[in-house]
């Protein structure tokens, strides 16, 4: 049995806990260690998978390369998919539980206390019903059948190997799995990505500042944005056959002037409260994509690094699978049985964040019991819930909704939340048909049923296509008393608090918790796409200038940094008349230059030339730097550590008055690239602060100890989740930052979570920051870090490899 006081420290505090990376945030003191491990948790930490297995749908084989990766056989699909299942959970069955747990709000069942208010806001959230809405939809569709047998193999995966560390420290063991729970993970990824509050928090700021300041801070656009479709991709050559009015000119009516902004109101202690279970709004991702002609190969090829929050072990978990019509390599996310970026004999896909807008907010009339909606008052739908609470008292929970969604409350005041998650969804039937299409039109076909996340779709094929597509449910925001269609200039923009009793801002079509006929939302044929383009790069930017499109689309994008690098190198090499081949897209995927440098570093040397002797050896060194983030220098620590302590002298008093802290600061880009005479910087301009924040910046670093980027950037910051330092990776450097090509942001940690390269005419290469077994003493627990550190990539087979493991049989466990 494990000792209270070292439970507590595992899991004490579970609010940071996510599946797209981040380890648990601890509520109490410094984590206890563990004394050198033995026994069970020996074998827990390094289990003997079993060498035969009964399966109830039939024969299948497992065989692990050497990274520890399964590549599983089979001629019947759910044997297939029941195999997957069973591997999962061995490799990663406490990883795949805990975020089961901590979204069903189930967390302080084994915890304790403390994760009593992480789990009342995940009930009140019903993130569980969402899953449970999907799952039942599901039933009777070609995804069925897999969904079941997936299911059975980790039921019966929990069982058949020594569970992992995780059960052991805490003393429990997991429940069966349900094809809910796997709908569940398809919920979680897509909040994560999608389910942000700065509606919200906007909304505060400018009650506090006033909107011009707040303006000019939170730039919604910067004026050096580089969108994914570019001009020559705005023609009808690059359209599918049923678009209309997609970047037609008539969308010019719609204009910044003619916007129409939502009225309703929000309080100060609703926003706090809420931000403490924000996701991380880094997250980001680079694809491109180049076609045969320019890669002067045998086929097109398609690079995707998905920027995630980094985490031991890691948010992918890598598959080769191959059944009776596919075969498909690439990674899922533990809990789902399928691969979500890879590659099969016939294409090759990756998916980077769209930035969509697709979450609203409803403040209400409300006395507690009722609220107002039009003319009618109208009951809260209201369910009691009992929280489960491990060595105390239990707990209950009110679940309220109203007709937009869940409700969550703080300080008296009531927000409905409407985010197409609620709704039931068919993005596992996307996947599903998107790994067995064999045509450019299938592929079509299949990700029409992409309805959440909202991704950018980057795609390239056998049959020299290419492919760009933004995926997922867009909503229109209907303005009161009123619908209007989706190329409609009365439609009112997300950016905001609707007033839920008037009501404003309703989509059309939209149910929570059922099928909605999503009838108030932008047709596929009108997304934003490019069929067949020679040469594309996504990183989160602005997708089209917004003048461009007939439809309110995103609050705010990615800092352009990364996309305007990407297309730079690009571009050069077109114009060289030399091929965009692997190898050279191998450099630009490895590229560190900081576009976020060049905005300001001439700025900090001339404030420190004109004032300050005792700063003139760091600004002579940020003076002869090249702005990359190399582990191996000091200027890119200097600036880091600037960049870090700029952002609190300019914002962090006027921040903590109003009792906001850095979670509500703007992104870097915005803060580096306020103009010089911004109000913000008081009366004594910008010049005091950036020799002020050198200073602490300097101090920082004497301090720590540091000599090079590479002390504050390294792989030692990735923890496990359960934030146990024995259990996390070592320490090395890592060049590039949150806002370089090759990305690793130290506030995270994020960065490239899976770095993957298919030439569809030559290799296929990727690499994951750690290892893809989950077990602390297995191999290939971390045994792809020091590459993924160092910039390199493994190369993948398209073949059934390695040593045969285990054997499923027909029959029963």
């Amino acid at each position: 049995m494990v000792e209270e006081r070292t439970r507590r420290a595992v899991l004490g505090g579970i609010v940071g806990a996510s599946v797209l990376g981040g380890a648990l945030s601890p509520v109490g003191d410094v984590l206890e260690q563990f004394a050198p491990l033995s026994g069970g948790v020996w074998g827990a930490a390094n289990p003997d998978r079993p060498s035969t297995v009964g399966s109830p749908y039939g024969e299948a084989t497992v065989r692990y390369d050497e990274e520890g990766v399964p590549n599983i056989e089979a001629e019947d699909e759910q044997a297939l998919y029941y195999a997957a299942g069973h591997v999962q959970a061995i490799d990663r069955g406490f990883q795949m539980d805990l975020q089961r747990r901590l979204f069903r709000g189930e967390i302080a069942e084994v915890v304790g206390e403390a994760a009593v208010e992480t789990d009342r806001f995940h009930r009140k959230l019903q993130f569980k019903e969402a899953a449970e809405a999907t799952a039942t939809h599901l039933e009777g569709t070609v995804v069925e059948p897999i969904l079941d047998a997936f299911a059975e193999g980790v039921t019966d995966g929990f069982e058949d190997a020594e569970l992992s560390i995780g059960f052991q420290l805490l003393d429990y063991e997991p429940e069966p799995w349900t094809p809910a729970d796997s709908m569940l993970i398809e919920k979680i990824i897509a909040w994560q990505l999608t389910g942000s509050f700065w509606s919200l928090r906007r909304t505060l700021l400018e009650e506090e500042f006033g909107e011009e300041l707040v303006d000019e801070l939170y730039q919604e656009r910067m004026d050096h944005d580089v969108p994914i479709i570019r001009e020559q991709y705005q023609t009808e050559q690059y359209r599918i056959d049923e678009a209309e009015q997609l970047y037609s000119d008539s969308t010019s009516e719609r204009t910044v002037e003619s916007r129409q902004r939502p009225s309703g109101t929000v309080d100060r202690k609703l926003v706090e409260y809420l931000s403490a279970y924000e996701p991380q709004e880094n997250l980001g991702s680079n694809s491109w994509v180049v076609n045969a002609d320019l890669a002067d190969g045998d086929g097109p090829i398609l690079c995707n690094d998905p920027h995630l929050g980094l985490q031991a072990p890691p948010v992918w978990y890598e598959m080769h699978l191959d059944g009776p019509d596919h075969r498909v390599r690439g990674v899922a996310f533990p809990g789902v049985p399928e691969v979500v970026i890879g590659e099969t004999d016939f294409a090759a896909w990756g998916f980077t964040n769209a930035n969509n807008d697709v979450i609203d907010f409803y403040s209400y009339d409300s006395d507690g019991d009722s609220y107002q909606y039009g003319d009618e008052r109208r009951e809260f739908e209201s369910e009691e819930e009992t929280i489960e609470v491990d060595g105390a008292e239990n707990e209950t929970v009110t679940v309220r909704s109203t007709v937009h969604g869940p409700v969550i409350e703080e300080a008296e005041q009531e927000v409905g939340v409407a985010w197409t998650g609620h709704a039931a969804t068919e993005t596992t039937i996307a996947l599903y048909e998107l790994t067995r299409s064999q045509s450019l039109d299938e592929t079509l076909d299949a990700i029409r049923k992409f309805d959440i996340p909202s991704q950018n779709f980057l795609y390239a094929d056998q049959d020299d296509n290419t492919l760009y597509y933004t995926v997922g449910k867009h909503p229109i925001r209907q303005p009161p008393g009123k619908t209007v269609s989706w190329d409609s200039p009365d439609a009112l923009d997300g950016d905001g608090v609707f007033d839920g009793s008037r009501p404003e801002g309703e989509w059309a079509g939209f149910e929570p918790f059922e099928r909605p006929s999503w009838d108030g939302f932008v047709p596929f044929a009108e997304k934003p796409h490019v069929l067949n383009p020679e040469y594309l790069a996504t990183a989160n930017q602005q997708i089209i200038p917004d003048d461009e499109l007939p439809y309110y689309f995103a609050e705010s994008y990615s800092d352009p940094y990364r996309a305007e690098r990407i297309y730079d190198l690009l571009d050069e090499r077109v114009e060289s008349g030399e091929a965009l081949g692997r190898s050279y897209l191998g450099t630009v995927g490895r590229d560190v230059r900081d576009g976020r440098a060049a905005t300001i570093v001439d700025a900090i040397v001339n404030a420190v030339r004109a004032e300050d002797d005792e700063l003139q050896d760091a600004a002579e060194t940020l003076d002869e730097w090249d702005y990359r983030m190399d582990h191996e220098t000091e200027a890119a620590l200097i600036f880091q550590r600037w960049t870090n302590a700029y952002r609190d002298e300019l914002l962090g008093e006027e921040f903590e008055e109003i009792g906001l802290n850095e979670e509500f600061y703007p992104s870097d880009g915005r803060v580096l690239e306020l103009p010089a005479d911004s109000d913000w910087f008081g009366p004594g301009g910008r010049a005091p602060v950036i020799r002020r924040a050198l200073r602490t910046a300097l101090e920082t670093i004497e301090d720590n100890g540091e000599e090079t980027y590479g002390d504050m950037s390294h792989t030692g910051l990735i923890e496990h989740l359960t934030q146990l330092d024995f259990l996390g990776y070592e320490s090395i450097p890592r060049s590039g930052s949150g806002w370089t090509v090759r990305n690793f942001g130290t506030r995270g940690p994020w960065g490239g979570s899976w770095e993957m390269q298919v030439d569809l005419g030559g290799e296929y290469r990727a690499i994951l920051p750690g290892g893809n077994s989950g077990r602390y003493y297995s191999q290939q627990y971390s045994s792809q870090l020091r590459r993924w550190a160092n910039g390199e990539y493994r190369r993948l087979s398209r073949e059934i490899a390695g040593d045969l493991e285990t054997e499923y049989v027909r029959g029963d466990q």
